[in-house]
């Protein structure tokens, strides 16, 4: 079954904006899950302790975006063996994990403390974690492009 002709053309757009979107609802799941860490977050109650919960945070921020890049990685790899520009398609995509990426951090960070018992805002203590979206895609990306090759390379006479 064959897409209709736009589809292709709206792929690399729907990258960039698309991850940029889906930044707004996993800036609002990761405040909303790290508000107050839960126990399967940071550890048994006994050795809880609020010195845990950026770790928490930042490793809950480093799954939700990972596995955003994880999928944007797989939308590359289905469409970019189609005759229209794979090169762009993965600018597109890198730029998105990017945007989207901080744009779930700059979110995050900036709603408010859950309540009076909350002192401090959710916030990323390690800026780095913003790259692990566009390294997934990347890796992911590398990896198939790498693997099919291989494949090919075995398979021809």
């Amino acid at each position: 079954m064959t897409s209709p002709p736009g589809v292709h053309r709206r792929t690399p757009l729907v990258l960039l904006f698309g991850q940029g979107v889906l930044g707004l609802v996993v800036g609002v799941v990761w405040w909303s899950l790290t508000r107050h860490p839960a126990t399967w977050m940071v550890g048994e109650p006994v050795v809880t302790s609020t010195s845990v919960y950026p770790i928490a945070r930042d490793g809950v921020f480093t799954v939700l975006t990972g596995l955003v890049g994880f999928a944007a990685a797989l939308v590359v790899v289905t469409r970019g063996g189609e005759p229209h520009r794979p090169l762009l398609l993965f600018a597109s995509a890198l730029g998105g994990a990017f945007a989207g990426a901080l744009i779930a951090a700059g979110l995050g960070t900036s709603l408010p403390p859950s309540g009076d018992a909350a002192v401090a805002h959710v916030t990323l203590r390690a800026w780095v974690a913003v790259l692990v979206q566009p390294f997934v895609v990347s890796v992911v990306v590398a990896v198939v492009t790498l693997v099919q090759a291989l494949l090919e390379w075995t398979r021809t006479p």
